[in-house]
Formats: structure tokens, C-alpha cells, sequence
């Protein structure tokens, strides 16, 4: 019988920083100061956001896919503070947080994401999230007050009857700009919580393509053949890193801490040979590796939406004792009764074109019971390509992404 259910969203939030058209803001970079051990939190989000990754990747080798590590992480966490026992160290395992407390990990994570709402007024990133139970169910009041306190969590009593799957949609919908309108088709008698995580990010080129330059173009999709899309283009002073196997080019957005890194494997290689490489040692290398010059910029305009069921990736990495009706132990929430993982459901949703780039994406946990001049080198996404969507001093990944085939939506 299911209990609760985890939902995190990536898209507009509770708690927030946003952009107004009208306004001038600053465009040098704000440097970001974590404490150490924020530092080594975000070092192991990417980390267990990476390794997600390849994973999925290995399974859905010829779609577009993106991810919100940040916001699975966040979904995790809130559920992990409910937890106790082998499913505690499972959590913790899969997260790679064997080395901190359970105050570290939180007080960690509230750092981080309030460094993370206030770094560029030039860019709206919020982050939000609710705790929806059923009535009559006694909740901890230990497990309500820490995700208050270090996740900012709205906290609602509801009837679980339709009218609170319309208040749940609509909070989705709210959070999200309209991005992703629906979350929970109906709640089934067994259900007895929800928990909600949003993201949300909508940022502008720092230096912003002109659509007068769009023009379209062929992209060589892995099978050999070819699709004409929309390509932007522009000549402009970036960062790129020159790998043997790939190159990568940073695009800012607004001031310059929030940036797109476009990871183009060479044209005799493939995503593979990227990720074959890419852990958090070799990534954190790559940024430190940065050569700033004139660049022809060509990509192609993308946006997609994705979904995915996360279950069996989460236990390939460990937590399988969460999913198990037997074992599985969340007495930190209630014991009134016995509560497992039914599901962890990930979607997402990307637009990227020549203003700039707008991300969304929602985890559901589910818990239950028992051209230009020739002189400049020119990067040519025309083949697929993966993407991460990062802040420069925190070093946090908010979005990971492949792109196969920009026509696909």
C-alpha cells in the first residue's frame, strides 16, 4: 500500500530570484564563498548527479535527455530525513554522503541554495518546496521542523480526495510557470503524503544571439542520416577547453556565475567517449583547464521535455532497501505504519534559443506501505552533444542533458 509520495520540481519557487527586463544589473561575476563543507556537498551532488547520468544514458542511448541533479538530490534528501536505520546508510551510500552528519548534510544544502537565489539578479532561479500529508496521519514533528528549517518547506494538512490533487496540479503548475502542469493523476487510498521539491531557471545569454543570424543547418544524428533545424549563430569572446576526445564551450548567462557548458565530442568520436571519462576528479580538472578567445558559436535551437522512472537506476546504486515493503524503514516520518519507495519519477522540460535558456524538471517519490571570420575557431554543434547547466564559484550542476536530435521535442 503506498504512503507518501516525494515529488521535487525544477521551476519557479517559494523562495526566489528573479529578473526584471526593465531593470540594469551588475555584469561582473559575484564570487561565492561556501564553507568547506558545503564545498564537498556540492562535489558530491554532481558526483551522484553524474553517475545517475551515465547510467541513464547507457539505457536511452538515441534520445534527448536532461536531468536536474540538484533537484533529484533535494527530492532524496527531504525523504533521506525521514529514514532511519540501513535505509539511512543506503541513502546515504547512494548519495555519496558516507563522510557527513545528517545537521552537515542539511545546514550544507540550505547554504548552498540560498548562495545559489542570490548570486544574479539577471537570472530567475527558485527553488520550493511542500509537504502534503492526509489527515489524521501523525507525522513527526521532528521530520515537519528540519524539512522547514533547511529545506524552507510549506507544510499542508489535505483530504487527499480530488480537491487536493487540483491544489497539488495547481501548485505544480504555479511553481513551474505553466512548464509542467500536472503531477499526480489521482491519489490512491493507500497515499498518505507527498513531497514536493520545485526548481526553476530562466536565464539570458550574457551575450545574446541574434535571430537575424538563425539560420538553418544539417545535424548528423548518430544512426548516419541527417535533419535540417534551426542553427544560432555568433562570433564572441568565450572559454573553451581542448580535450582530445571532445571540446567544451562555456556560454554565460546575466552576470556570468550561471553558465551552459556544451560538451561537443570530436567528429571521429561519440557521447561515449565523453562519458567514459567524465567523473567529478577529471570534470573539476576540465574547469581549471579554461582558454579564453574568439570563437565561431554555432548551435542548434532545442527544446524538449523528458521522462523517466528512476526505480531501477536508484537500485543499481544502492538503495534498494527503500523499495523494499519488508525492510525499508522510515519510522523518522511515522510509525504508525510501515512506509517503502513505490517510485521515483523524473521529468523535465528545456527551451533553448537565441535569448537564452529556461529548465525545468519534477521528481516524483513515491512511497508506500507494507559565419563569420575565418581567423577564429569555430565550435559547430552540428552532431550530438551533452550539456551541463552550472554555477562557476559553488560549482553546482543544476541541469545535465544530451541532445541526439534537436528537431525531436
Amino acid at each position: 500500500m503506498r504512503i507518501f509520495a516525494c515529488i521535487l520540481i525544477l521551476l519557479p519557487l517559494t523562495m526566489s530570484c528573479q529578473k526584471d527586463e526593465g531593470m540594469d544589473f551588475p555584469t561582473e561575476e559575484k564570487v561565492i564563498e561556501l564553507t568547506t563543507e558545503s564545498k564537498a556537498m556540492v562535489s558530491t551532488d554532481n558526483q551522484f548527479g553524474i553517475e545517475l547520468f551515465k547510467r541513464m544514458i547507457v539505457e536511452e542511448s538515441d534520445k534527448n535527455l536532461m536531468i536536474s541533479p540538484l533537484s533529484i538530490s533535494q527530492a532524496l534528501l527531504m525523504t533521506y530525513n525521514g529514514s532511519a536505520g540501513e535505509t539511512k546508510t543506503a541513502f546515504e551510500e547512494t548519495l555519496f554522503l558516507d563522510d557527513f552528519t545528517t545537521e552537515e548534510i542539511n545546514r550544507a544544502q540550505k547554504e548552498l541554495v540560498k548562495a545559489l537565489l542570490e548570486v544574479d539578479p539577471a537570472v530567475t532561479i527558485s527553488i520550493a518546496n511542500s509537504i502534503w500529508y492526509r489527515q489524521g496521519l501523525p507525522v513527526k514533528p521532528e521530520f515537519i521542523k528540519v524539512n522547514q528549517e533547511f529545506y524552507d518547506a510549506e507544510v499542508r494538512e489535505a483530504a487527499f480526495d480530488q480537491s487536493t490533487v487540483d491544489l497539488i496540479n495547481s501548485w505544480v503548475e504555479n511553481k513551474t510557470n505553466g512548464k509542467i502542469d500536472q503531477i499526480v493523476d489521482a491519489i490512491d487510498p493507500t497515499l498518505v503524503m507527498f513531497l514536493i521539491n520545485a526548481i526553476y531557471f530562466n536565464g539570458n545569454w550574457k551575450y545574446k544571439f541574434e535571430a537575424s543570424n538563425t539560420i538553418n543547418n544539417d545535424f548528423n544524428l548518430s544512426n548516419g542520416s541527417k535533419v535540417n533545424v534551426p542553427f544560432m549563430n555568433q562570433e564572441v569572446t568565450a572559454k573553451l577547453m581542448l580535450h582530445d576526445d571532445f571540446t567544451i564551450l562555456d556560454l554565460p548567462y546575466g552576470r556570468g556565475n550561471f553558465s551552459m557548458l556544451i560538451f561537443l565530442p570530436d567528429e571521429d568520436k561519440s557521447i561515449d567517449d565523453v562519458m567514459a571519462v567524465w567523473n567529478t576528479e577529471n570534470y573539476n580538472e576540465w574547469l581549471g583547464n579554461f582558454e579564453e578567445m574568439n570563437v565561431e558559436v554555432s548551435i542548434p535551437k532545442f527544446k524538449f521535455g523528458y521522462e523517466k522512472l528512476l526505480n531501477g537506476l536508484l537500485h543499481s546504486m544502492g538503495l534498494s532497501v527503500a523499495f523494499d515493503p519488508d525492510n525499508a524503514d522510515f519510522s523518522n516520518i511515522t510509525e504508525a505504519m510501515q512506509m517503502y519507495i513505490d517510485f521515483v519519477k523524473h521529468k523535465s522540460f528545456i527551451d533553448v534559443n537565441e535569448k537564452g535558456t529556461e529548465a525545468a524538471a519534477v521528481t516524483s517519490v513515491g512511497v508506500g506501505v507494507t559565419s563569420i571570420g575565418p581567423d577564429y575557431p569555430k565550435f559547430i554543434a552540428n552532431r550530438p552533444f551533452l550539456f551541463a547547466i552550472r554555477e562557476k564559484y559553488t560549482n553546482a550542476i543544476l541541469f545535465l542533458g544530451k541532445v541526439a536530435n534537436p528537431a525531436e521535442e
